[in-house]
């Protein structure tokens, strides 16, 4: 993937996210139309509703840090240093960073009288999809082999879309909440990615140099 790729690339997660957190919450009719119908897919299939309960914590806070930096001691204990360092701090910039925006931001959650349980926190960026996003794609990218990388990278981010919607069912997310979850998570990986391999990069230039320089003289 060239520069420019990545910028654009990088471009369109932001535009995303931008209109999600401008443009969707309880004044958007697209939300609000999927919300009120879920109310009735729920009433209607409840033993769905607690299979999905159950599916949507694979996406929790503790889940998803717990895995990530489990990954990245496993990653670490194998001398990859550099990618474990940078596994971590994908995990960790990314959950502060969307608890943060949460507060920010201040969108309220669908009525959650009609949802099967309670959460406390703001709604935008949802925290499920953008945790499963950067983690499990970090996790793809970061920890496997190069060879495992590509078939991984579309498990986690089908994984990940799936928990996403599991938000939405349970009536805790607005859609446009998902998509930014999604949006973000997938743009502090890129993020987490490209700096990494510029890092690589640079050092690897440094390496070279350091070949051709003269020996140090011996007085």
């Amino acid at each position: 993937m060239t520069n420019f790729s990545r910028l654009l690339a990088l471009f369109a997660l932001c535009a995303i996210f931008v209109v999600g957190a401008w443009m969707g919450g309880p004044a958007n009719s697209f939300d609000v139309a999927v919300s009120d119908w879920m109310v009735g897919v729920r009433h209607s299939h409840p033993q769905l509703t607690s299979l999905v309960a159950v599916l949507t914590q694979l996406g929790s806070f503790y889940m998803t840090l717990g895995l990530g930096l489990l990954a990245s001691a496993l990653v670490a204990m194998r001398g990859r240093r550099a990618a474990a360092m940078l596994l971590a701090a994908t995990v960790i910039v990314e959950r502060l960073s969307v608890d943060g925006m949460k507060l920010a931001i201040g969108r309220p959650r669908p009525d959650l009288e009609l949802a099967p349980f309670m959460p406390t926190s703001f709604s935008f960026p949802s925290g499920h999809s953008a945790n499963s996003m950067a983690v499990f794609t970090a996790i793809a990218l970061f920890a496997l082999p190069p060879a495992w990388r590509r078939p991984a990278l579309a498990v986690a981010i089908g994984f990940s879309i799936l928990i996403g919607m599991t938000r939405v069912f349970l009536g805790v997310h607005w859609t446009s909440d998902v998509i930014g979850g999604w949006a973000w998570g997938l743009l502090v990986t890129t993020l987490a990615l490209w700096a990494g391999r510029r890092s690589a990069a640079i050092e690897a230039e440094h390496d070279v140099v350091r070949r051709h320089l003269p020996p140090a003289r011996q007085d």
